[in-house]
């Protein structure tokens, strides 16, 4: 039966692999709701601009335009850092990208290992099973060539005479 030596080795790098897997899943979660938080200020945003521009054409007061300024800038502000916080969360995800290629590439490293010593094994259980089935075959050949019988030798004329020929003593008496 075939053992793979670094068998365990090869799982480890699975779960590591798994592992990746995981984080790139999660990286990838907070990429997404980065950008989600970013999109719900930016609407945020363009509605208080949108605010501030019907006010403006209805004659408001000062200090309504003033605290919508002032709302604006504080939401400019938190756009800029939901925007670093969107391309920190990206770099997250490359991150895990590159950790989770990397993971990959050393299992798949292991299983093509692990697949020329199967190849190897395979190779050599073939050729001594090849080998055990000659030497049966050549036992049996062998076997059977004892088994049968042997013909005479050549020298016929020693063992039994023609019998054609009288014997001298099967000769008529007078």
């Amino acid at each position: 039966m075939f053992k793979f030596r670094l068998q365990r080795i090869l799982e480890l790098r699975e779960q590591h692999e798994q592992a990746k897997a995981r984080a790139l899943a999660g990286a990838q979660d907070v990429a997404n709701s980065a950008r989600a938080d970013q999109s719900a200020l930016a609407a945020l945003r363009d509605d208080s601009q949108a605010l501030i521009h019907a006010t403006t054409h209805a004659a408001p007061r000062v200090g309504h335009l003033w605290q919508l300024d002032l709302a604006l800038t504080a939401l400019e502000v938190r756009m800029e850092r939901a925007a670093e916080v969107v391309h920190e969360a990206e770099a997250q995800v490359v991150t895990a990208q590159e950790a989770l290629a990397a993971a990959a590439k050393d299992r798949r490293v292991l299983d093509r290992l692990k697949e020329r010593h199967a190849e190897s094994y395979r190779a050599e259980f073939a050729l001594k099973d090849r080998i055990a089935m000659d030497e049966i075959a050549l036992a049996q050949f062998t076997r059977k060539d004892d088994d049968s019988p042997h013909p005479a030798p050549d020298d016929t004329t020693t063992h039994s005479l023609p019998s054609s020929s009288p014997r001298p003593t099967d000769r008529p008496t007078r």
